[in-house]
């Protein structure tokens, strides 16, 4: 890869999903130069009494002690700053993600960051871009050959079962379609639409909008509009308004 400037590729751990309401505890960055030269850059940060969402800690395994000798962002942010300035940026997905919750912890400390003035490289677009995940380029890719008749609906399911074929011949997957279904799917997710994710304690919580990762009963609670808008007015499909009908049905009966 060609660099006219120096390039920053990063991965941040934070406290959650959520890029208005979560925090980054942890950045890593190595800057490469255009003479082929790089440093490296890293950091554990305080999140100041945000809490770490279990999901999240399952992934990074870092907890808020772990953290209470940190700094806050705060007390790093002009030394990040300085370490990306005038640089490109890198990453995996991290234009959908690391870029933007970075962003937004740069803002909350006034150091105003303009995404027009640096370039991207996104491993993960790349790579969708790259390979394509449309039926055709997966049978290209697989076969080394154009899928003839595409988006006829019986070519298209043999194709689909061929591919699955070869999937099992090269790669590590179950051999059941019960492993299958569990292997591809989150077990948390309730609905087909991924509106709503089990807790490991349980417990229901939006996924979605603005009550995401707040539980059921909350929002029943503080803004039982909400569900009569879900019900009676959102685009959201008839078999997701039945789930929250059958949800409030399982309030009013628990009270």
């Amino acid at each position: 890869m060609k660099l006219k400037r120096p390039i920053v590729f990063m991965d941040l751990e934070t406290t959650g999903l959520s890029l208005s309401e979560d925090r980054i505890i942890e950045i890593s960055m190595i800057k490469q130069f255009p003479d082929g030269d790089n440093c490296s850059y890293y950091k554990r940060i305080n999140p100041c009494g945000r809490q770490i969402a279990e999901e999240a800690f399952g992934k990074h395994g870092i907890k808020l002690e772990d953290l209470e000798d940190c700094p806050p962002f705060s007390d790093v942010s002009k030394e990040i700053y300085e370490f990306i300035k005038d640089c490109d940026f890198g990453g995996y997905n991290c234009k959908r993600f690391d870029i933007p919750i970075l962003i937004e912890e740069f803002l909350r400390v006034n150091i105003p960051i303009n995404i027009k003035t640096f370039k991207i490289v996104d491993v993960f677009k790349i790579l969708s871009k790259a390979e394509p995940r449309t039926l055709e380029g997966t049978y290209q890719r697989f076969f080394g050959e154009p899928l003839e008749g595409a988006h006829n609906a019986e070519t298209d399911i043999k194709a689909t079962i061929k591919i699955l074929e070869k999937m099992e011949s090269i790669y590590s997957i179950p051999d059941s379609v019960e492993e299958i279904d569990k292997f591809a799917f989150d077990e948390d997710e309730l609905d087909l639409e991924n509106k709503l994710k089990r807790r490991k304690d349980g417990s229901i919580i939006f996924n979605f909008g603005k009550y995401k990762d707040k539980t059921i009963q909350e929002v029943y609670q503080t803004d039982r509009n909400y569900f009569d808008w879900i019900i009676n007015k959102s685009e959201m499909t008839l078999y997701t308004k039945s789930i929250f009908r059958n949800i409030i049905k399982l309030i009013l009966n628990n009270k």
